[in-house]
């Protein structure tokens, strides 16, 4: 297979199955846009995909997350790609892993990559490097209803994310033989990979450059936030539900400018055990008592029970409670901890204390 592009140490040769591209060949003439897509999952699914004799479908060139690009389709043959025969005949397609509706799964490292590959294209093809030449798949007109776009099937990549201010500075620089300079900030999730299993707890790595804080954030809720490097989290699956996830890393630097990155990975169902709790023998309660269960196995809450009422929760270590004996009633009471785990399974420790009676006020 004839590669475009030799300037690109990373393109890998991977032809797609037959049946999944025209072997018309055409004149470089017939080479009139750039079609730009998001393949809604990882390189190596999309990779196999596109090698698997059903897809019937194909792109010119499919492009990592890493930088990596997979050349698929001869440039002179016909991919089918974009939902509309005449933009497939005239047109090379590249697809990037990521999720068109997810910001911040593109890497920096990606958009160089496919900006790279973009400008040699435009050069060989006499292109210039427009968006009149260079259009997202939800441009592509659909062949058979007028108005419409995306192709026949009316796809929505690369996204309102995509980046194309970024991209298409990128495509400029290097079609003149610029490499752009680096992001005054940037941020990657450099240990976890698009669609990844994880289980258990997690470190998870923010790799930032320029930054001073680094939030890290689970399907949009901000878990955590670190204010020097290194950067890093550990994540505790078996409190989240099974299924999948968006973890995000949002870079701020001193000045204000901030960057993100997004990655997607499941999380598999568990098999946690119930953790166990115990209470130390308590004296008569007096005055502020310091209750410390003593716990076993991963706890998700704690709550301190008096008579049957929960009076008191606590949702992150250390696992304590302060108790003001003197708003209960003099007497005996049922005093309970219960410990909730990660699926919801608990147990609870259950004493009787007594409250005295407070001391007679003194004679005047």
């Amino acid at each position: 297979m004839r590669l475009a592009v030799s300037i690109l140490a990373t393109v890998l040769p991977i032809p797609a199955a037959w049946s999944n591209y025209s072997h018309h060949h055409r004149p470089a003439s017939a080479v009139r846009l750039i079609v730009v897509h998001v393949t809604e999952g990882s390189f190596d699914g999309t990779v196999r995909w596109f090698r698997n004799p059903r897809a019937h479908a194909a792109s010119n060139y499919v492009v990592g997350r890493n930088g990596q690009i997979a050349h698929m389709v001869p440039d002179d043959e016909i991919a089918f790609h974009a939902g509309n025969g005449w933009v497939n005949a005239h047109s090379i397609g590249i697809e990037h892993e990521g999720y068109a509706r997810i910001d911040g799964v593109v890497t920096d490292a990606e958009y160089r990559a496919s900006a790279q590959l973009v400008a040699s294209l435009l050069r060989r093809y006499h292109l210039p490097a427009d968006r009149g030449h260079v259009i997202g798949h939800s441009e592509v007109p659909d062949p058979f209803h007028r108005g419409l776009f995306g192709g026949w099937a009316h796809h929505i990549d690369p996204g309102t994310y995509w980046d194309w201010a970024r991209y298409m500075t990128y495509v400029r620089d290097y079609r003149v033989g610029i490499t752009p300079p680096p992001r005054p900030i940037d941020v990657t999730i450099p240990g976890l990979q698009l669609g990844q299993q994880v289980s258990g707890l997690v470190s998870w790595v923010a790799d930032a450059t320029n930054a001073a804080r680094v939030d890290f954030l689970v399907d949009g809720a901000e878990r955590a936030s670190i204010d020097a490097p290194p950067y890093v989290w550990g994540w505790d699956t078996s409190l989240e539900r099974p299924g999948r996830h968006v973890l995000t890393a949002r870079a701020f630097a001193a000045d204000g400018q901030s960057a993100i990155a997004a990655v997607v990975v499941v999380s598999p169902a568990q098999q946690v055990p119930p953790p166990g709790v115990a209470l130390p023998e308590l004296p008569p309660l007096t005055g502020l008592v310091d209750i410390d269960p003593i716990l076993d196995g991963r706890v998700a809450s704690l709550e301190l029970w008096i008579d049957g009422t929960v009076v008191q929760t606590v949702t992150s270590a250390p696992f304590t409670f302060t108790l003001d004996a003197s708003t209960l009633a003099p007497g005996q009471h049922t005093l309970a901890v219960r410990a909730v785990g990660p699926t919801g399974a608990a147990r609870a420790a259950v004493t009787l204390v007594q409250v005295p009676e407070p001391p007679p006020a003194p004679a005047p």
